[in-house]
Protein backbone atom coordinates (compact mmCIF):
# COMPACT_ATOMS: atom_id res chain seq x y z
CA UNK A 1 0.00 0.00 0.00
CA UNK A 2 1.34 3.40 -1.00
CA UNK A 3 1.57 6.12 1.66
CA UNK A 4 -0.10 9.49 1.21
CA UNK A 5 1.95 12.61 0.37
CA UNK A 6 1.07 13.96 3.82
CA UNK A 7 2.49 10.87 5.53
CA UNK A 8 5.67 11.17 3.45
CA UNK A 9 6.19 14.81 4.46
CA UNK A 10 6.02 14.61 8.20
CA UNK A 11 5.56 11.84 10.70
CA UNK A 12 2.54 12.46 12.85
CA UNK A 13 1.58 15.68 11.06
CA UNK A 14 -2.14 14.87 11.02
CA UNK A 15 -2.03 13.67 14.62
CA UNK A 16 -0.22 16.83 15.76
CA UNK A 17 -2.79 19.05 14.05
CA UNK A 18 -5.67 17.03 15.45
CA UNK A 19 -4.17 17.25 18.97
CA UNK A 20 -3.98 21.04 18.52
CA UNK A 21 -7.74 21.12 17.84
CA UNK A 22 -7.75 21.28 14.04
CA UNK A 23 -11.06 19.68 13.06
CA UNK A 24 -10.05 19.07 9.43
CA UNK A 25 -6.53 17.90 10.24
CA UNK A 26 -6.09 15.76 7.09
CA UNK A 27 -7.01 18.60 4.73
CA UNK A 28 -4.93 21.09 6.68
CA UNK A 29 -1.94 18.73 6.66
CA UNK A 30 -2.21 18.42 2.88
CA UNK A 31 -2.35 22.21 2.43
CA UNK A 32 0.58 22.78 4.78
CA UNK A 33 2.59 20.06 3.02
CA UNK A 34 1.82 21.71 -0.32
CA UNK A 35 3.06 25.04 1.02
CA UNK A 36 6.39 23.88 2.44
CA UNK A 37 8.65 21.01 3.42
CA UNK A 38 11.34 20.27 5.97
CA UNK A 39 12.10 22.96 8.54
CA UNK A 40 9.69 25.43 6.90
CA UNK A 41 6.84 22.91 7.13
CA UNK A 42 7.60 22.44 10.82
CA UNK A 43 7.44 26.21 11.30
CA UNK A 44 4.06 26.40 9.55
CA UNK A 45 2.69 23.50 11.59
CA UNK A 46 3.84 25.20 14.81
CA UNK A 47 2.04 28.42 13.79
CA UNK A 48 -1.14 26.51 13.00
CA UNK A 49 -0.95 24.44 16.19
CA UNK A 50 -0.61 27.69 18.13
CA UNK A 51 -4.00 28.75 16.76
CA UNK A 52 -3.07 31.02 13.85
CA UNK A 53 -5.69 30.81 11.07
CA UNK A 54 -4.71 28.29 8.39
CA UNK A 55 -5.18 30.92 5.69
CA UNK A 56 -2.65 33.23 7.33
CA UNK A 57 -0.22 30.36 7.72
CA UNK A 58 -0.34 29.30 4.05
CA UNK A 59 -0.80 32.88 2.78
CA UNK A 60 -4.03 32.46 0.86
CA UNK A 61 -7.73 31.67 1.11
CA UNK A 62 -9.98 30.07 -1.46
CA UNK A 63 -12.75 32.51 -2.35
CA UNK A 64 -15.18 32.24 -5.26
CA UNK A 65 -13.00 29.61 -6.89
CA UNK A 66 -9.76 31.59 -6.74
CA UNK A 67 -6.84 31.81 -4.36
CA UNK A 68 -6.73 35.21 -2.69
CA UNK A 69 -3.62 36.32 -0.82
CA UNK A 70 -4.12 36.99 2.89
CA UNK A 71 -1.70 37.80 5.66
CA UNK A 72 -1.72 38.35 9.41
CA UNK A 73 -3.72 41.44 10.29
CA UNK A 74 -6.02 41.07 7.25
CA UNK A 75 -9.50 39.56 7.56
CA UNK A 76 -9.83 36.15 5.91
CA UNK A 77 -12.67 36.18 3.35
CA UNK A 78 -15.42 33.76 4.31
CA UNK A 79 -16.90 31.31 1.85
CA UNK A 80 -20.34 32.00 3.34
CA UNK A 81 -20.25 35.47 1.72
CA UNK A 82 -19.94 34.01 -1.79
CA UNK A 83 -23.75 33.93 -2.30
CA UNK A 84 -23.70 37.71 -1.88
CA UNK A 85 -21.33 37.92 -4.86
CA UNK A 86 -23.67 35.75 -6.93
CA UNK A 87 -26.68 37.90 -6.02
CA UNK A 88 -24.84 41.15 -6.79
CA UNK A 89 -23.53 39.84 -10.13
CA UNK A 90 -26.98 38.63 -11.14
CA UNK A 91 -28.47 42.09 -10.53
CA UNK A 92 -26.11 44.03 -12.84
CA UNK A 93 -27.53 45.19 -16.17
CA UNK A 94 -25.03 47.84 -17.37
CA UNK A 95 -21.36 48.88 -17.06
CA UNK A 96 -20.57 48.97 -13.38
CA UNK A 97 -18.58 50.74 -10.73
CA UNK A 98 -17.68 48.28 -7.96
CA UNK A 99 -16.66 49.80 -4.62
CA UNK A 100 -15.31 47.49 -1.93
CA UNK A 101 -15.20 49.47 1.34
CA UNK A 102 -13.26 48.09 4.30
CA UNK A 103 -11.92 45.70 1.66
CA UNK A 104 -9.42 43.70 3.69
CA UNK A 105 -7.83 41.42 1.09
CA UNK A 106 -10.08 42.85 -1.64
CA UNK A 107 -11.64 39.42 -2.19
CA UNK A 108 -15.28 40.53 -2.47
CA UNK A 109 -14.68 43.34 -4.94
CA UNK A 110 -12.27 41.18 -6.92
CA UNK A 111 -14.72 38.28 -7.11
CA UNK A 112 -17.55 40.55 -8.25
CA UNK A 113 -15.36 42.33 -10.82
CA UNK A 114 -14.13 38.98 -12.21
CA UNK A 115 -17.66 37.64 -12.54
CA UNK A 116 -18.92 40.80 -14.23
CA UNK A 117 -15.96 41.03 -16.60
CA UNK A 118 -16.45 37.35 -17.45
CA UNK A 119 -20.08 38.15 -18.33
CA UNK A 120 -18.91 40.88 -20.71
CA UNK A 121 -19.53 43.93 -18.53
CA UNK A 122 -17.20 46.89 -18.38
CA UNK A 123 -16.17 47.17 -14.73
CA UNK A 124 -14.34 49.81 -12.73
CA UNK A 125 -13.17 48.51 -9.35
CA UNK A 126 -12.15 50.64 -6.38
CA UNK A 127 -11.29 49.15 -3.00
CA UNK A 128 -10.45 50.99 0.22
CA UNK A 129 -9.37 50.16 3.73
CA UNK A 130 -8.08 52.01 6.79
CA UNK A 131 -5.23 49.61 7.51
CA UNK A 132 -1.91 49.59 5.67
CA UNK A 133 -1.70 45.76 5.81
CA UNK A 134 -5.08 45.41 4.14
CA UNK A 135 -4.29 47.98 1.45
CA UNK A 136 -1.03 46.20 0.59
CA UNK A 137 -2.79 42.84 0.48
CA UNK A 138 -5.65 44.16 -1.68
CA UNK A 139 -3.16 45.76 -4.09
CA UNK A 140 -1.44 42.39 -4.44
CA UNK A 141 -4.76 40.68 -5.17
CA UNK A 142 -6.26 43.28 -7.48
CA UNK A 143 -3.15 43.95 -9.52
CA UNK A 144 -4.22 46.00 -12.53
CA UNK A 145 -7.90 45.01 -12.18
CA UNK A 146 -8.66 47.93 -9.90
CA UNK A 147 -7.43 50.73 -7.66
CA UNK A 148 -6.88 50.40 -3.93
CA UNK A 149 -7.06 53.42 -1.65
CA UNK A 150 -5.90 53.97 1.92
Amino acid sequence: MRSSPVAERGPGLVERLRAAGCVHAEEEAALLSEAASGVELERLVARRAAGEPLEHVVGWALFDGHRVAVRPGVFVPRRRTEPMITEAADSVREPTLVVDLCCGSGALGLALARRLAGAGFEVKLHAADLMDEAVECARENLGDLGEVHL
